[in-house]
């Protein structure tokens, strides 16, 4: 079976998020227990990424960033193509393998929604469940 669900958010600049719990709560929703999961960012100036959730590794993989695609440089695209630079380093797509009811995420491991531009935004995320 094919099951697909949208999550919608409303996010402020350099917010990140936390968003495994949704994506689990679908698996959970249409009850599959074997399969595969995909999630998709309809963006390109947001990201996804898999890792953990700590405080002070978002902060320097901020500074990270903050280095690669400075705010303040100059760039061709001058409104936000730093939104659009550190959205190109992370994912615009995920697939995560699905057993016994539950996405197989390591201990430490969460999906993360990581929004780069400069202004709010409402963030569309597609996830499309294969499996029974």
């Amino acid at each position: 079976m094919l099951y697909r669900d949208v999550l919608e958010y409303k996010t402020k600049t350099q917010e990140k998020r936390d968003i495994t719990k949704d994506v689990q709560e679908l698996v959970d929703k249409y009850g599959v227990k074997d399969g595969l999961c995909n999630i998709f960012i309809q963006s390109t100036t947001a990201g996804l990424m898999i890792n953990e959730d700590d405080r002070m590794l978002m902060a320097d993989i901020e500074k990270l960033l903050n280095q690669l695609a400075p705010a303040e440089r100059l760039y061709q695209h001058p409104e936000n193509a730093h939104s659009h630079i550190r959205a190109a380093i992370f994912k615009n797509n995920l697939n995560i393998p699905i057993a016994d009811g539950k996405l197989l995420l390591g201990t430490w491991q969460n999906i993360m929604l990581w929004e780069f531009d400069v202004k709010e935004r409402t963030r569309t995320v597609v996830v499309t469940i294969i499996g029974g």
